[in-house]
């Protein structure tokens, strides 16, 4: 078993802040998660199975570096160490917000364990495409390996955001995380326009686009 680490932009109640009390976010929730599509499989915590439930085939709209358009499978990413999951947040953050020059903005993200069982891991660093793999711009060839080996369940490669390399996973079916997650804990930062940058406040963390895009 693996533990992995993940931020997510939503708190684990989304209704609360919008209610008068606990009880009725609560039914507040129920409600809205009848209008969203179901869950793949049952037992497993939101934080986890949230990222399996979109509609499939993929859109184009929400391909992502092993999620081509038009593939048959979603995905959850996660990092082993919370260093490279921020690194990783930070590039999606600051892409929706590369072109603001004056606004100013600060909030918080939920980081969390969760845990890999599977054992069936294709391991991509050792590949002797991997460079062109995980540039930082050009997906095809990263669309195009996933695209050949299908039946690949979790994905370990090496992150192209975090200075230091840090693994990342990409787990392409439910089953292989474990019904269960880990530790829990609210970051917050600070986004600057003029750089752009964000600060992760907690560990005193700054990521500038310049590094991550």
């Amino acid at each position: 078993m693996i533990e992995v680490c993940r931020i997510e932009s939503q708190p684990s109640l989304y209704a609360e802040e919008a209610t008068s009390s606990y009880e009725k976010a609560l039914y507040l929730e129920s409600i809205l998660e009848e209008t969203k599509p179901p869950l793949p499989a049952t037992g497993w915590p939101p934080l986890v199975a949230t990222p399996f439930r979109y509609p499939l085939p993929v859109a184009p709209a929400y391909q992502a570096r092993f999620r081509p358009p038009f593939f048959s499978k979603n995905v959850l990413y996660a990092a082993r160490e919370l260093r490279t999951a921020l690194y990783e947040h930070a590039y999606h953050y600051l892409l929706e917000r590369v072109h603001l020059k004056a606004l100013r903005e600060t909030g918080q993200r939920t980081a969390f364990s969760l845990f890999i069982v599977s054992r069936n891991i294709t391991d991509l660093h050792g590949d002797p495409e991997i460079q062109k793999i995980m540039d930082r711009r050009d997906y095809r060839p990263s669309h195009a390996y996933i695209e050949a080996h299908p039946a690949i369940e979790v994905l370990l490669y090496p992150s192209c955001r975090d200075p230091r390399q840090g693994d990342n996973f990409a787990i392409f079916d439910v089953h292989c995380l474990a019904k269960n997650i880990g530790a829990q804990q609210t970051l917050s930062f600070y986004f600057e326009p003029a750089g752009p940058s964000i600060l992760w406040m907690d560990s005193g963390l700054r990521i500038t686009w310049t590094e991550v895009c």
